[in-house]
C-alpha cells in the first residue's frame, strides 16, 4: 500500500509594506462621497453640420445619487443656439458604478427633448458611455474622462469627446440650484409643479385655468415636428406652448409665418405626451386662435386650438405600434 504524504514547512513571508502616501489615498477613496450637485462640461470633436451654441462655455447641471457602488443620475441640459436659431432642452438619465477611483457612466434614457433650431431640424443627443476617473483638484472633487456613444434616436455613432464634472461646493449650492430649473428626481416623479391631473391621467388645469377635454391624434415616430401659426388674420395674438411640462414657445406673437419646434415623445406610458395652448391676450378678435401642424414624418396633421383668458386647448399623442 502506498502511502502519500505531505509535508508542510513554516515559511516566513514579508509582504511589502505601503508608503503612507499610499494608505493615505485608500483612506481618501473610502470617503469620496459622490452624491450631490455637480456642474459640467461636455466637448466633442467637429462634425459636418453641427451646430454652433451661445455661451458654449455654459454649464450642464448634474445631479448624483450614490449607494455603495451603485451610482444613478439625472442631467439637465439647456443650451441656445448662436443667432438666436432657437435651443436645445433634454433631460437624460444615467447609472453608473464607482470602484473608488473611477465612475464607469452609462446613458438610460433621455426625456423632455426639444430643439427649436430654425433650420436643423433633427438634432439629436448622444447616449453616451464612459470611464470618468476622480481627481481632487483646488478643495474640489472632479470627475473627468473620455466619451463614445450613439444617436438617441437613430443609432448612428457619433463624434467622440470628453466629460468633466465638478461638484458644486456647499457655498455654491443655492445659486447652482437655481439653474438648474428645478428638475430634480423627485420632481419628474411628481410632474410639474403648475400643472394638475385628474383621475384619468388627462390635464386639469395649467396654472389655474381649466383644460379642454382636447383630442388624441395617432402618431407613427417619437421624433414629431410641431409647427404653429395664424392662419386667419395677424391680429396680435400672443401664445406659449407647453409640451409635457416644459414651455417650448414662450410669450410668441403668432403671424401667418410658420414656427416649427421638434419634441421627443416619452416613454412613460403612466403619463400621455401632451401639447397645450396658453393665450396670453386676446388679440384683435377673441378667442385666440392657432393653426398646428404635427409631422411625424410620414404624415402631416393639421388642427385649430382656441384658448383664451380663462381656458386652455390641449392635443394627446399615442404612438402607433
Amino acid at each position: 500500500m502506498l502511502i502519500c504524504q505531505t509535508s508542510f514547512a513554516q515559511v516566513e513571508i514579508n509582504f511589502p509594506k505601503k508608503s503612507e502616501e499610499e494608505l493615505q489615498k485608500e483612506k481618501q477613496k473610502e470617503k469620496v462621497d459622490l452624491n450631490g450637485l455637480w456642474e459640467g462640461k461636455i466637448s466633442q470633436l467637429t462634425w459636418k453640420g453641427q451646430p454652433a451654441y451661445k455661451d458654449i462655455s455654459g454649464k450642464l447641471h448634474v445631479e448624483i445619487s450614490q449607494k455603495g457602488n451603485k451610482v444613478e443620475g439625472l442631467l439637465v441640459c439647456r443650451a441656445k443656439f448662436a443667432e438666436n436659431k432657437g435651443y436645445l432642452s433634454y433631460e437624460k438619465t444615467f447609472t453608473g458604478y464607482w470602484d473608488g477611483t473611477v465612475l464607469k457612466y452609462e446613458d438610460v434614457k433621455v426625456e423632455n427633448y426639444i430643439n427649436t433650431h430654425k433650420e436643423l431640424r433633427h438634432i439629436e443627443t448622444c447616449m453616451k458611455s464612459a470611464d470618468l476617473s476622480f481627481y481632487e483638484y483646488n478643495n474640489s472633487m472632479h470627475l473627468e474622462g473620455e466619451w463614445a456613444g450613439k444617436g438617441h434616436i437613430s443609432d448612428v455613432p457619433c463624434s467622440p469627446g470628453k466629460i468633466h464634472l465638478k461638484k458644486v461646493l456647499e457655498e455654491e449650492l443655492e445659486s447652482e440650484v437655481a439653474t438648474t430649473y428645478n428638475v430634480t428626481f423627485a420632481q419628474k416623479n411628481k410632474g410639474p409643479v403648475d400643472l394638475k391631473w385628474d383621475e384619468n391621467n388627462k390635464v386639469k388645469k395649467i396654472k389655474n385655468r381649466k383644460i379642454k377635454k382636447g383630442e388624441t391624434i395617432k402618431v407613427k415616430n417619437k421624433t414629431l415636428s410641431i409647427t404653429v401659426y395664424d392662419h386667419q388674420k395677424d391680429d396680435g395674438d400672443i401664445i406659449s406652448l407647453n409640451y409635457n411640462g416644459n414651455w417650448i414657445l414662450e410669450k410668441y406673437t403668432i403671424k401667418n409665418e410658420q414656427h416649427k419646434v421638434d419634441v421627443f415623445l416619452d416613454d412613460d406610458a403612466a403619463v400621455p405626451n401632451y401639447l397645450i395652448l396658453y393665450a396670453h391676450n386676446l388679440g384683435e378678435i377673441s378667442p385666440n386662435t392657432v393653426a398646428v401642424i404635427v409631422d411625424d414624418g410620414m404624415s402631416r396633421q393639421q388642427f385649430i386650438l382656441n384658448a383664451d383668458m380663462n381656458t386652455s386647448d390641449v392635443i394627446y399623442f399615442k404612438l402607433e405600434n
